[in-house]
């Protein structure tokens, strides 16, 4: 499940030198990030369906195969278009993880369970993010960019080999041969579900303010004279909140219910933007000023995303594959979404323009998540 996050949060420290060596603007490398998210997104809409109808094992191993070779050419790229073509590759095959584990937990667990299991498995991966922001700040210092490169392949042929020994079979009715038309038909039931989008939006509003201020944030801490060891090490203290929020997952939500705890999160998120847009009013701010709000968000999206992804895939009883991908794919979608009006208002050079961005997006997920509350009686259980 780790290892789409892994190819995220790695690079995102090395993004400075990537752009000096290759002698591109500071722009052009966020397609390092972008072409990552929509290759994501895109191919979890394929892995959902896929896990529905052949098995969930098959088609993660075929992921985990392409994302170790993406590795591989992102190691040996010559050219800015060649290491963002390995992005892309390495994308292809890191959606196959988060999709099909979401679905594996679903198959697994009875909703509010799920939630639960969800929460405590993220809690554990929190600490993939925590270690690759600081190792791919000090591998980049170390061994160049290159490095970081390496270890998303070596990363992906470990876990290859353990899915192959370990990991049994949880899809024990396959729906069979996929068809275009059919396929197409269930994701109009979903998108058009009023309670999927509920869910799906909130969770995706959270997400989406994480992989936008990583990668915005780096040349933030840049400007005010930060490393990029350093760096990794203050972008790693938001897994630490993530992990909090997963274990208050993990505890509360069976007690107050998914729609509740992820209300509550989306309340956090709120605060957590608030905090920083007023960071960034302050002349003489400091690294932690920035660090410590992120860690509230990270505690936020701790009891928003597996909330929120797990309501929306249980909506959708043994279409849980598919849902997985589209919401997978939202959430991704809004990764882009978020970077690119990052971008658009002038972030990357003025902070406080990307913090409005990210506020916003909280203001989605409270909406969304009001709404999910709303219509808890009609829900399925």
């Amino acid at each position: 499940m780790g290892c789409g996050t892994v190819g995220i949060t790695i690079i995102s420290p090395t993004l400075k030198v990537i752009a000096e060596d290759f002698q591109v603007s500071d722009s052009q490398t966020q397609l390092l990030l972008s072409g990552y998210f929509a290759s994501v997104a895109l191919a979890q809409l394929v892995y959902g369906p896929l896990s529905d109808r052949y098995g969930r094992k098959v088609p993660l191993i075929l992921g985990l195969v392409l994302y170790a070779v993406g590795g591989v050419m992102g190691a040996l790229a010559m050219s800015m278009e060649w290491l963002i073509a390995a992005r892309v590759f390495q994308g292809l095959g890191g959606a196959a993880s988060p999709s099909i584990v979401r679905a594996i937990i679903n198959d697994s667990y009875e909703r509010s369970a799920a939630a639960a299991a969800f929460g405590a498995i993220a809690a554990v991966m929190a600490i993939v993010p925590i270690l690759s922001f600081i190792s791919g700040g000090l591998i980049s210092e170390v061994l160049g960019w290159r490095g970081a490169m390496l270890i998303i392949a070596i990363i992906g042929a470990v876990t290859l080999v353990m899915v192959e020994c370990f990991l049994q079979e949880t899809n024990l009715t396959p729906l069979g041969q996929l068809k275009a038309t059919k396929l197409a038909r269930e994701y109009r039931l979903l998108i058009m579900n009023p309670i999927f989008l509920t869910f799906a939006l909130a969770s995706s509003c959270s997400t989406g303010i994480f992989f936008s201020f990583i990668g915005f944030l780096p040349y933030e801490y840049a400007r005010l004279g930060v490393g990029m060891g350093e760096t990794g090490f203050w972008f790693a203290l938001t897994p630490v909140g993530y992990m909090f929020g997963n274990l208050c997952t993990k505890k509360f939500t069976p007690k107050l219910g998914v729609e509740t705890m992820m209300l509550i999160g989306s309340f956090i998120c709120l605060l957590a933007s608030s905090l920083l847009l007023g960071v960034s009013q302050y002349p003489d701010r400091t690294p932690i000023m920035l660090a410590l709000p992120c860690v509230v968000f990270g505690l936020s999206a701790g009891m928003v995303i597996p909330n929120g992804t797990m309501g929306a895939i249980a909506v959708a009883g043994r279409l849980g594959g598919s849902a997985s991908g589209i919401t997978g794919a939202l959430q991704l979608g809004f990764g882009v979404l978020g970077g690119s009006l990052v971008a658009t208002v002038g972030g990357y050079e003025q902070v406080a323009q990307g913090f409005l961005v990210l506020l916003g997006f909280a203001v989605v997920a409270v909406g969304s998540s009001l709404l999910a509350l709303r219509v808890k009686p009609a829900q399925a259980p």
